[in-house]
């Protein structure tokens, strides 16, 4: 039996083409990209799950024999699965990043913690609301979804990203700030209506200072009415997600 260079690619394209959306994937993905996961764990799982597809995908061209090509599609691929994740990593960030904004607005920015997928130190509310959000990720079934548009992907071949790709992730991300700062907006309300009350009250007692009971009522007020509007937070996340499977429909080409 004589096995010829381009039976050996096209074997090869079976395995690589899915193997390296799926390492894109892992580079910016929630839950997928954490640092807590070891990277010898990430690799064997990526080459699990690119088997798997080899499988399932029996039609994928053969891997490209030049050295320039196969390096510029291995580019192409890896960032292919890389804007996937990153959508998905939007909606967890938006989360966290409402942590963030209490936090500040509540006076609670000093508390800092150390958080492995973060570099240097972050606030207790932004590792409280980061964790809640990639919980509730893998609760809803995040990490399987996120396969699925990896396999479904290559209905449209094995080409990058479509033209709208860039508009469309960029125009998803600046929901992160617009997310956090509409769910902050009641704990922004009640801490400046505390400061107000409590630098009235300091021109008539001195001793009733921001010190003494202005960063009491802040934390208790801002935590009050934080859990309070926690309720809205399932409602926001589902918007969310309903966006981010959109984008992700507009970014990936279905031929």
């Amino acid at each position: 039996m004589v096995v010829t260079d381009g039976q050996v690619l096209t074997w090869l394209g079976r395995f690589v083409w899915p193997f390296l959306r799926i390492t894109g994937l892992f580079l910016t993905a929630p839950f997928f990209g954490s640092a807590l996961i070891p990277m010898r764990v990430k690799a064997i799982l990526a080459a699990v799950l690119a088997g798997a597809l080899a499988f399932w995908l029996p039609n994928l061209p053969a891997f490209p024999g030049d050295p320039i090509t196969a390096v510029y599609q291995g580019i192409i691929q890896i960032g292919f699965g890389a804007a996937i994740g990153a959508v998905m990593q939007i909606v967890v960030a938006s989360i966290a990043s409402l942590g963030e904004i209490a936090g500040l607005a509540m006076g609670l920015s000093f508390a800092e913690l150390q958080f492995q997928d973060v570099p240097g130190e972050t606030q207790v509310l932004y590792d409280i609301m980061s964790w809640a959000a990639l919980m509730g990720f893998i609760a809803v079934g995040g990490p399987i979804w996120l396969f699925a548009a990896i396999a479904h992907s290559f209905q449209g071949g094995t080409a990058g990203l479509g033209a709208a790709a860039l508009p469309a992730l960029l125009a998803f991300g600046s929901s992160v700030v617009t997310t956090a700062v509409m769910l902050a907006v009641p704990v922004m309300a009640i801490s400046l209506a505390i400061n107000v009350t409590v630098g009235l009250l300091t021109v008539f007692s001195p001793q009733l200072n921001l010190l003494t009971i202005g960063f009491p009522l802040l934390i208790l007020g801002g935590l009050s009415i934080l859990t309070a509007s926690l309720g809205d937070l399932p409602g926001s996340i589902e918007h969310l997600l309903n966006t981010a499977v959109r984008t992700i429909a507009i970014m990936v080409p279905i031929g």
